[in-house]
């Protein structure tokens, strides 16, 4: 039993109605850390209205896909915010479970309490950031991040969520929803957290899937990209920092 995962509130998975592919593959993870999901797959790209689009959105900037990713990231929150959840997990249907994942999510749950105020806490490796070896203590595994890590997966409560769509509401989205809530949890003084190690990494950044809202190398290019910058990141920066 995944007593780690019984201790979340919820878990949900951003999917595309026709990512059948993607959404096996997250299943079979699923089923073996014996977690529970929810998956959302309303708002694909051709489901969207100009009525969704003028509510949520200004500015021509994102393409339809990237607009569906924002709004499935939404109607995650919003579920949060109407179940009052404190402890909820939004995975993309790419995320790649470390064999430490149980351990990863067990040392979110015991540390973050730790951490006054609204967050985030961030349990993939987002763009191959990590934080200095000099700044890590032992027994410690949660860490004040400079930055959002992606949205690949992340866990947050009612509360947060609640600020964030706050912010959406007044203001609309214009940014690619990874890049949309780094300017939003910045702009309200919302904590982003990162797990030392991250315990995810994301599968179409690391040349498992093609990219669904962006413009990608080839896969082996894709994957050759993430190794290298995971190399230097993870392991060769960090003998100096």
């Amino acid at each position: 039993m995944n007593l780690a995962a019984k201790r979340l509130d919820g878990v949900y998975v951003i999917n595309v109605k026709a990512f059948h592919e993607r959404r096996a593959f997250m299943e079979a993870q699923l089923l073996k850390h014996d977690i529970s999901a929810e998956f959302i797959i309303d708002a694909d790209a051709d489901e969207l209205t100009a009525e969704m689009i003028d509510k949520y959105f200004i500015g021509n900037n994102l393409s339809a896909n990237q607009m569906s990713c924002a709004l499935k990231h939404i109607i995650a929150l919003e579920l949060i915010i109407a179940r009052k959840q404190q402890r909820a997990l939004v995975l993309e249907d790419d995320a790649i479970f470390s064999p430490r994942f149980n351990e990863g999510l067990h040392y979110v749950l015991e540390e973050s309490p730790r951490f006054d105020g609204p967050k985030v806490i961030f349990i993939g490796c987002g763009g191959n950031f990590y934080t200095p070896k000099s700044l890590r203590k032992p027994d410690q595994h949660l860490y004040i991040g400079s930055r959002g890590r992606f949205t690949d997966s992340y866990i947050i409560d009612c509360d947060t969520a609640q600020r964030r769509m706050d912010w959406i509401t007044g203001n609309k989205m214009s940014l690619p929803i990874d890049n949309q809530f780094e300017k939003i949890d910045r702009e309200l003084g919302i904590s982003m957290l990162w797990l030392e190690d991250p315990v995810v990494e994301q599968g179409s950044k690391a040349g498992m899937f093609m990219s669904a809202v962006e413009k990608a190398p080839p896969i082996w290019l894709q994957r050759l990209f993430f190794n290298w910058e995971k190399l230097k990141r993870k392991y060769i920066y960090q003998l100096w920092r």
